[in-house]
């Protein structure tokens, strides 16, 4: 399938000069204080399945000891003046991705589901972090109407993974974006549950994305609320 990149950027600068959420809902901005593109690997277009992985939001990065939210924080400010592309941006996700989350992120996602980086998109609800990850329903509803349901509709996914609870009340819409995808709704990678019911989540998830079956997915939740 051809890449809708150029469709991706102009999306992305959008939401990159909408500031609503800090002026009038009153979340509070961490160091990177601009709405954050995801990751959309360079064989995603022309991957089968096509999947998105759909999260709440980027992290404060509060706990972060080193300098990447910093340079990433340089790299979409130049972006969003003109001064840089997607291609600096991927670059850096690219090499960050393995320690988000401290590392347990790439487990859950990649090895856990078993996909492969380069085939596979990211995603959140809200597309800005927020100072101690305080994300009002108002700002979820609002950042999804104006840019993630744009961004669902652009990526077009064959399977769609909302990722934590609060990501679930998006199922209906997100089905009614993309009526043929696979829309599985299953725990974050940082739950509270023991790694029993992680271990058979996995499995279960893993099952319904390389499965061969086209119908829609109502999956459920196993085990305890999650992050």
């Amino acid at each position: 399938m051809k890449s809708k990149l150029p469709e991706f950027s102009d999306l992305c600068l959008r939401a990159m000069k909408c500031r609503h959420c800090f002026n009038q809902i009153g979340v509070e901005a961490p160091l990177i204080d601009i709405a954050q593109p995801r990751w959309i690997g360079s064989e995603y277009w022309k991957a089968s399945p096509k999947v998105l992985i759909l999260m709440l939001n980027p992290g404060s990065g509060e706990s972060r000891k080193d300098d990447a939210d910093t340079r990433f924080r340089n790299l979409l400010h130049a972006y969003a003046a003109g001064d840089g592309g997607l291609e600096e941006i991927f670059a850096h996700q690219g090499e960050d991705i393995p320690n988000w989350g401290r590392g347990r992120l790439s487990k859950f996602y990649l090895g856990g589901f078993g996909l492969e980086l380069e085939k596979i998109a990211f995603g959140n609800i809200a597309w800005c972090a927020t100072r101690r990850n305080k994300y009002p329903a108002r700002m979820l509803c609002h950042c999804f109407e104006q840019h993630t349901s744009a961004l669902v509709r652009l990526l077009m996914p064959d399977v769609v993974i909302l990722s934590g609870k609060q990501t679930h009340r998006f199922a209906t819409a997100i089905r009614e974006m993309v009526p043929n995808a696979k829309v599985i709704e299953t725990i974050h990678y940082a739950h509270r549950g023991c790694y029993a019911v992680q271990n058979r989540e996995l499995a279960r998830v893993r099952k319904l994305i390389h499965s061969e079956a086209s119908e829609d997915v109502t999956a459920s939740i196993i085990g305890p609320d999650e992050n």
